[in-house]
C-alpha cells in the first residue's frame, strides 16, 4: 500500500491556520520504508505492490535516488498521500494517514502474476498495510507465492493479515500488541514475551 509520505515541520501546531516552514516528500508507506534502509546498507532492492496515477509515478520516480528498482502493478485510481505533523515547539507529532485506492480481485490476481518477479530474490519482505478491497488472505496468498518459489518470506503487518500470513513466514516483526492477539498471552514481562515467542 505505497504512499507519498508528507511530513511538516511546524512550530506550535493551531488546528485552524498554521505556517508550514518546512516540509519534504518521501516515498512511502511501510514496504518502502523497509527497502529504503535495505538499499543504503547495501542490498539491491527491488519494490513492488500497487500504484497509480501521478502520485503512482511520483513514487517510483523518487526511489530511484535509493538505487531502488521498482516494479509495480498499475491501477488507475491515484496513489494515497499520508502527512506527518512534527510541532517543533510542542513537541507532538500528528499523522493523517490516508487508505488509498480500492482493489478488484482481478488487480490483486495480476499482481499474483507479477509476484514472479520473487524468483530471483534472496529473500522477501512483506509489509503494512492492503489495500482496500482486499481481505485477511491477502499476504497469506502471497507468502504462498513465495514459498512456491523457494525464497524465505519476512512478514510485518497487523490483524487478520499477520494471523492468516504467519503459517509460512521464517520471520515476523510483531508489536506486543500483535504479540498479544496472536497467542492469548498478556505478555506483561519479558519471560511472558519470550515464552509468547
Amino acid at each position: 500500500n505505497a504512499a507519498i509520505d508528507k511530513r511538516y515541520v511546524v512550530d506550535d501546531f493551531k488546528q485552524a491556520k498554521s505556517t508550514v516552514p518546512g516540509m519534504f516528500y518521501v516515498p512511502g508507506g511501510k514496504g518502502l520504508n523497509v527497502s529504503k534502509p535495505a538499499s543504503i546498507y547495501g542490498a539491491e532492492v527491488v519494490a513492488t505492490g500497487f500504484v497509480g496515477g501521478h502520485a503512482g509515478n511520483y513514487i517510483e520516480d523518487a526511489l530511484k535516488p535509493f538505487g531502488i528498482k521498482g516494479d509495480f502493478y498499475h491501477v488507475n485510481a491515484e496513489s494515497r498521500s499520508c502527512i506527518n505533523i512534527w510541532d517543533e515547539v510542542n513537541h507532538v507529532q500528528t499523522e493523517f494517514l490516508e487508505p488509498g485506492f480500492t482493489l478488484t480481485e482481478e488487480d490483486f490476481a495480476g499482481f499474483e502474476k507479477k509476484l514472479e518477479l520473487v524468483k530471483d530474490a534472496d529473500v522477501v519482505s512483506m509489509s503494512g498495510s492492503v489495500p482496500k478491497g482486499l481481505d485477511g488472505t491477502a499476504y497469506q496468498r502471497l507468502v504462498r507465492i513465495v514459498k512456491e518459489a523457494g525464497r524465505p518470506v519476512i512478514l510485518d503487518t497487523s490483524g487478520k493479515l499477520l494471523e492468516m500470513g504467519i503459517e509460512h513466514a521464517e520471520l515476523i516483526k510483531p508489536n506486543i500488541d500483535e504479540i498479544r492477539m496472536l497467542t492469548g498471552k498478556h505478555c506483561d514481562d519479558i519471560q511472558d514475551i519470550i515464552d509468547a515467542a
